[in-house]
């Protein structure tokens, strides 16, 4: 993705111009439509990207067990907050209290209450200056790992004390890093190299995180993107639409030991199932399939089974409590987006109309209890 130096200044005046009226258009959305109260669940928060360079970004709250949507809590959170949430929300997490939100074109990190969303802190690229293009987040025993675009030529993961709200340390990966996890002690990072179409990346770095450096490159395919961990030492990995593969690494050798033949864009693993939808380009057709990753096997049919009609799926949630499966709908990217909620046989339970700009992101947590560390 290359950038033009005076692009970003003129989509951040427009963005100024455009704040207000895109708030001002989701408090006339309609409220959720067939949401239903659910005893076996609490909610979780929903990142809605935005539009990049539009400074659209919103966060909602779903609370499951009421059916009560709640629409830009942290602008009411923090009132004060210049020009709200920020530009292009990239991931989110929620560790112990806290709330983390990785706000890619703004250069920076939010760190809320994750009980209240009120902020407790920023990291930003003007003290930090290895957030310059913030990626993915994930934690691991008291730290939060964060991948980092820093130039078109290196990577960068950066380690957070999730007490202190520190970076402590930093390691060069390989270009474009993208989604990342810890497994044992050992942190995998996948790289795309995606600002560079002629030579991208093949590979997942394998960072010791005693060391806190990169040991192996492991190859897998072009451009990676997604990359997740199951029960058993397994990482599943999936590129950005250069293969019709998911790949797999046994964490144990560190080697790439097999590929499951599906059509995948995004997925989640929840019991060693994996969730993954696909988009046919070509023929506009989207797939939702399951695969069992202890037999490395395609579950057949899809897992929406009612015949739901989704534009444009952008993410995908499973509540670890009830199996309930969420699927964010960025409908053509502009206007606000749908998130539709189906049981464990893939009948619609839910749909939300009207989120934000762009849903993808979601944090599973319980806003009316606190959390621990």
């Amino acid at each position: 993705m290359k950038q033009n130096h005076w692009l970003p200044v003129c989509i951040f005046l427009a963005g100024i111009l455009l704040f207000s009226a895109c708030r001002k258009d989701r408090d006339w959305t309609p409220p959720p439509q067939n949401t239903e109260k659910d005893t076996t669940s609490t909610g979780f928060y929903l990142l809605n990207e935005g539009g990049w360079g539009y400074n659209n970004a919103t966060l909602d709250y779903f609370d499951i067990h009421n059916g009560i949507y709640e629409r830009d809590v942290f602008t009411k959170a923090n009132p004060d907050a210049v020009l709200g949430l920020g530009d292009t929300g990239n991931d989110i997490g929620v560790y112990g209290s806290k709330l983390y939100i990785v706000m890619n074109w703004s250069k920076k990190i939010e760190i809320l209450d994750a009980r209240t969303a009120r902020r407790i802190k920023v990291l930003t690229d003007q003290t930090h200056k290895a957030i310059e293009n913030a990626r993915y987040i994930t934690f691991a025993n008291g730290y939060a790992y964060l991948s980092s675009y820093t130039t078109s030529e290196k990577g960068m993961v950066l380690e957070i004390d999730t007490a202190t709200l520190s970076i402590t340390r930093t390691v060069e990966v390989g270009r474009q890093p993208d989604e990342l996890t810890v497994v044992g002690n050992k942190l995998y990072v996948a790289n795309s190299g995606g600002y560079s179409p002629a030579n991208l990346e093949h590979t997942v770095s394998v960072i010791d995180l005693s060391a806190f450096k990169v040991t192996k490159a492991i190859t897998v395919a072009p451009n990676l993107r997604r990359l997740k961990k199951d029960s058993n030492g397994y990482l599943y990995i999936c590129p950005w639409g250069t293969t019709n593969k998911l790949y797999v690494v046994d964490t144990k050798t560190d080697q790439l030991t097999d590929s499951i033949g599906v059509m995948v864009e995004d997925f989640t693993i929840i019991r060693d199932t994996a969730y993954i939808y696909g988009t046919d380009y070509g023929g506009g057709q989207h797939a939702y399939t399951r695969v069992d990753l202890k037999n490395k096997k395609v579950i057949p049919g899809s897992f929406v089974t009612d015949g739901t009609k989704i534009i444009m799926p952008y993410g995908i949630a499973v509540d670890p409590n009830n199996g309930s499966i969420y699927i964010a709908d960025a409908r053509n990217y502009s206007e606000a987006g749908d998130l539709y909620g189906f049981d464990t046989n893939g009948k619609l339970k839910s749909t939300i109309k009207k989120t934000g700009i762009i849903p993808g992101h979601i944090a599973f947590y319980n806003r009316s209890a606190s959390a621990g560390r």
